[in-house]
Parts: structure tokens; sequence; C-alpha cells
């Protein structure tokens, strides 16, 4: 065990050694920029800023680089300590170094001036009525598309899909379904997923009142006979659903069954916060035109924050030949995302997110398996069993235990007596108790993504959407300390079945 968590810890110094390079990188590159375009007294002035970001980069570079020669016998307590505190100074210097990076320039950029210019290291890169308001779309935001697309998106020998980074998940949504209102795309019925996310169901019953079908997208052969009866203008699903039951429908089927199904055109619309680039749908599109659109949504305060949760973030992204103004749309409706934060977030990586993908499945498979052990172990427990789609017990098992990925949360679903909103959230405090018992991080909180394993009473809140569910989402941490967790889990779920009534 003690050897995994050494491998482990190294992968972790290599991710924070990656971050830290790459930040040093484009602070040379703000100080270069900042010398030839800003006043003499602002150059100055950012370049004593600019200076001490570089020292407290540097430090924990050096830092770094020392604890990778660290030798297999060091503790893994005093690596995890190490990790941990580096960890915290990287995300915070992060978003210091987004405000530094726009510290010259301005939300209305000038594109030509008598003295100085207000565009700041932008200058010469502004054309007036083009890209000299912020708000409708900037330099930062394209730089960090492209990159995404490049790193993110499996669409080889095709047409390149356009991407739109904007102001968070739910902003995405917001401007996708805009667009298909007011462009007239609507124009019969709409299928959704039973486990689409709850916000996302709102929008669109209250965007098309009256229009929208729902379907068990578990079931391909269901969703392939709804198809065939209501020829949709529209399908809307999660790749994986955040719900109770962790839906994972079988995309590599039900995609090329829904092309060969539809008889119009069709906009796909596919949520896929919960995969992240593990499922690649481009891969069962056809190379040529098809009647099937898509388009794909992402929150970017999960996954591709590496665990920094340091800004809210989306994005959108559509195959080269799906005929939508998302541009327009995004820019009109101001869901685009400001430049500070768009240079907050971590560079796209798709080496780093895949490896910090695979330790995160490899979490979550070692805690629903050792929790739903615990629930059929004999013992008296609240917990009535596990719900993650890497499980044998899972009706999603057969086509996702053949993925890398199986998501990173899971969900507890305890006996009948203990389903109330007090005992959910009585479980939540003895978690957290259990956890500083056994020495181990745990915190209480929404989303996932993170180093730090999170529980979280979700869709407290949802009404008729959603039923509340406690949620699992797993981190990074070493093996060590997921056995830890499970421990904690364990004795929380025994504490919580031994309580009086409340």
């Amino acid at each position: 065990m003690e050897s995994q968590s050494y491998a482990d810890l190294m992968d972790d110094f290599a991710e924070l050694v990656s971050i830290v390079k790459d930040s040093l990188g484009r602070l040379g590159q703000l100080r270069r920029a900042a010398e030839r375009h800003a006043r003499p007294g602002t150059t100055v002035v950012l370049g004593g800023v600019i200076d001490n970001l570089v020292g407290e980069y540097g430090k924990i570079d050096n830092d770094l680089r020392a604890l990778q020669k660290a030798k297999i016998d060091v503790s893994p307590e005093r690596l995890i300590s190490e990790k941990k505190r580096i960890s915290d100074i990287v995300r915070s210097l992060q978003g210091v170094m987004g405000s530094m990076l726009a510290s010259t320039d301005w939300q209305s950029p000038s594109f030509a001036a008598a003295e100085y210019s207000q565009a700041g290291t932008q200058t010469g890169k502004i054309r007036g009525t083009v890209n000299d308001y912020k708000r409708d779309h900037h330099a930062d935001a394209n730089n960090y598309e492209r990159r995404w697309r490049r790193e993110y998106i499996d669409a080889g020998f095709r047409w390149p899909p356009q991407v739109f980074v904007t102001a968070s998940g739910m902003a995405a949504f917001s401007t996708v379904l805009t667009t298909l209102a007011t462009e007239d795309k609507i124009n019969g019925p709409i299928l959704a997923g039973k486990a689409c996310y709850f916000e996302n169901k709102l929008l669109l019953e209250k965007i098309f009142p009256g229009a929208v079908v729902y379907v068990d997208e578990m079931n391909t052969k269901s969703v392939v006979e709804a198809i065939k009866e209501l020829q949709p203008a529209a399908i809307f699903l999660d790749t994986i659903g955040n719900t109770e039951d962790v839906a994972a429908p079988d995309m590599r089927s039900l995609v090329p069954s829904i092309i060969e199904t539809i008889t119009r055109p069709t906009m796909l619309v596919l949520d896929a916060t919960g995969t992240a680039t593990s499922y690649q749908p481009l891969q069962d599109f056809p190379r040529g035109p098809c009647k099937l659109g898509l388009i794909v949504i992402e929150s970017l305060l999960k996954y591709h924050q590496f665990g920094m949760d340091r800004v809210s973030a989306g994005l959108i992204w559509r195959t080269g030949l799906t005929p939508l103004g998302l541009f327009g749309n995004r820019m009109h409706l101001g869901t685009g995302l400001v430049d500070a934060s768009v240079l907050s977030l971590p560079q796209p990586n798709r080496r780093l997110l895949d490896k910090r993908l695979r330790r995160m499945n490899r979490n979550a498979n070692y805690l629903a398996t050792k929790l739903e052990e615990h629930s059929k172990g004999g013992q008296r427990t609240s917990l009535a069993s596990v719900v993650y789609p890497g499980l044998a017990s899972h009706p999603a098992y057969e086509w996702m235990s053949k993925r890398d990925f199986q998501g990173s949360f899971l969900v507890l679903k305890l006996k009948p007596q203990y389903c109330f909103t007090a005992y959910y959230k009585k479980f939540l405090q003895l978690a957290i108790n259990e956890a500083r018992a056994v020495g181990v991080d745990l915190t209480a909180g929404s989303s996932f993504g993170f180093d730090v394993t999170r529980v979280y009473l979700t869709a407290l809140y949802a009404g008729k959407h959603a039923t509340p569910f406690l949620r699992v989402s797993v981190g990074t941490e070493t093996r060590g300390e997921m056995e830890k967790l499970g421990l904690a889990l364990t004795r929380a779920l025994q504490k919580l079945a031994y309580r009086l009534p409340i």
C-alpha cells in the first residue's frame, strides 16, 4: 500500500510542477508585453509584483523538485502534508496570476491612440468594431478555446469543432437553449433523459412549455422507440447523470441508433460534465454530414481546473457542420467568460487531465466496493446500497466496465427508516467527525472533481425534478488515504444506525 501511495504522490508532484512551469512562462510573457505597451511607471510597479510572484512560484518549484527526489522510505504522511501545503499555495496564486495577466488590459480596449494605447498587452491586436468590446469576445478566451479544442476533443480528419467558453455551465446551457428558441430550431417535440440535471430540466420546461417528453436514457431500445414515434427536434442527455441513480447511458450504442432512426434534422445536446474527456462523442458520428447535429456543454468548475475551483466557468462546443449562431447569442446574452477568469484557468493539458481522471476512477471504485461490502456484511448499518456505474450491481455496468472512467461520484442509499433530511444531515456531520478521528481529510460541500473527497446532500431543493440524495465525490487521495476514508464512512453509517430517532 505504501509503495502505491508513494507512486500516487510522485504523480501529484509532477502535476503541480507542470502547472507551476506554465504559470512561470505566462508571467514571463506578461513582463515582455508590459515592457512594450505599458506606461513606464506602470511597468516599474508591475515588474515588482511580477518579480514577487515569480519568486513565490520559484520557491514552490524548488520544493517540488526536491520532493520528487524523495526516497520511498520517506513517510507518506509527510509527503501528503507537503502536497496539501503546496497545492493550497498554487491554488491561491492562480487567482492572483489571472488578475495580473489582465492587469494592463481594458474591457473596452482602444484600437488607436495619440499617445498611449488603452489596450494593454493586446495593443496592436485590436480592430475597431471587431474585437474592441470584451463582453462580446476577446483574445484570452479565443486562445483558451483553441487550446481546449486541440487538447480535449478527438476529432481527427473532420471539420474543426467550434468552442465557446462561457461564464458557467448553466450559462452554457442557457445560451444553447436561447439559440435553439430564437433560431426556430425547435419545431417539434423535445426528448430529454430522466437523469438530466434538474436545473436543466427546469429551464427546458420554462422555455419550451409542453414540448418536453422524458425518456429512460438507460434503455436504448425505449429511446429509439420514442424517437421513431415522435421524431423530435432536439434530444437532451447527460453522459453521466448527477442523480440518485447515477444514470450512465450506453452512448456508444445510443448515438448510432439515434442517427439511424431520425428522419428529420435533429439536435443532440449532450451535457458531458460528468465524463469530461473519457467519452468522445464524435467517435460515434459519421465523418460526413448527417441529420443529427451535435452540441456539447460542460461545466469547467469540475475536472478542468485540476481541483482548484478557482473561477466559475463553462464551455460549449459544436461540430463544424452544426448551423447555429452560438457565437452571436453568447455575445448578445453576455454569457462569455471575463478575461481575468479565463486567465485564472489552468491551461488545457490532456495528459494531466486523463491521469487525474484515472486516479479518481480508481478511488471511486475502491470506495464504492468497500461500502457495498459494508452494506452486505451483516452488521448493523444505515446503508442499504451503493450506486456507482463501476459496480456490477449498477444497470450500466455492462458497458461502463469497458470504459477507463466510470465517474468520480457515488450515491449512498440509506435504509427506508433513515431516508429523511434530518438523518442525511446527521450523516454528513458523523462522516466529518469520523474522518477527523482516523486522521484523514474530508469536506462537506457541493460539486466534484477536487483533490479532497466531499460528501453532500444533493438536490435538496430540486422539487419535482429530482429526489434528494447523499453523494460522495472522491478526490485524488493516495491509496492509504482512501482506506482511512472507507473506514470513516463505514463507521459513520454504523453510528447513524445506532442513533435514537431524530
